[in-house]
């Protein structure tokens, strides 16, 4: 395949594809494998694929939720407003599938992009030299367990109708606030794994050992996180003044 790579020491090629899962079980070597040359198409195709899996098998409970929000709405307008429900429905419908599709199908290259940009800039501090293709394709592999959340979420929820929660948030009370469960919400095993990879990948781009990669998986960590703590702070602020 013309993505197949050879890295800075000679070591024996490794196909994308075996990369997708031998980044899971030895990143570190697969890294150093691709070295500044990761393949950008075949780690995106997975990640779409993962997404139309949870598209899929998402897509009803996703609508009965929605359809459920829209009914308390329309049952909270005054008596006299007219709506017609075959109209919301088929609303509802095209919402949840566009929305769907597109984190399916363009969401990875998205954040796959805004994520290279970022570590762009970090690669500054390390010489630089490094193209934004090799960042993407480094963060596509690095992003290999977020598909795997991606496809746990599209069974969980085809079986039970739930959406899944793998974050500490899962473990507090109905009454918690927004801001506590935005906070915690970033405590995730498969996401903090993610984490993980990306600063491995980051270093092996400048061939460098993989503790000298942390600098841009903790920022992005920190910076996430509080962001979604602040914004889960400011939604509990608004419903409250409302």
């Amino acid at each position: 395949m013309s993505e197949s790579m050879l890295n800075r020491s000679g070591e024996p090629r490794i196909s994308p594809w075996r990369a997708v899962v031998r980044v899971l079980t030895d990143p570190a070597a697969t890294f150093r494998a691709m070295a500044a040359n990761p393949p950008v198409l075949v780690p995106y195709l997975v990640h779409m694929l993962a997404g139309v899996v949870l598209m899929i098998l998402a897509f009803g409970p996703t609508l009965e939720m929605t359809e459920m929000v829209q009914m308390q709405t329309i049952s909270a307008m005054s008596a006299g407003e007219e709506i017609d429900l075959e109209l919301a429905r088929t609303m509802a419908r095209w919402s949840v599938a566009l929305t769907l599709g597109f984190n399916a199908l363009i969401g990875p290259w998205l954040a796959g992009f805004f994520v290279s940009l970022v570590a762009m800039f970090f690669g500054q501090f390390q010489g630089g030299g490094v193209s934004l293709k090799s960042y993407m394709g480094m963060v596509g592999y690095a992003r290999m367990p977020l598909a795997i959340h991606n496809l746990l979420a599209g069974v969980f929820s085809g079986i039970t109708g739930q959406q899944l929660n793998l974050s500490a948030a899962a473990f507090l009370p109905d009454t918690a606030s927004l801001g506590l469960i935005g906070l915690l919400g970033a405590i995730n095993p498969l996401h903090i794994w993610y984490y993980i990879l990306l600063g491995i990948g980051f270093a092996a781009l400048f061939d460098r050992e993989p503790r000298k990669g942390w600098a841009l998986p903790v920022t992005l960590f920190v910076v996430t996180t509080l962001f979604s703590a602040a914004s889960g702070a400011l939604g509990s602020a608004f419903m409250t003044m409302n």
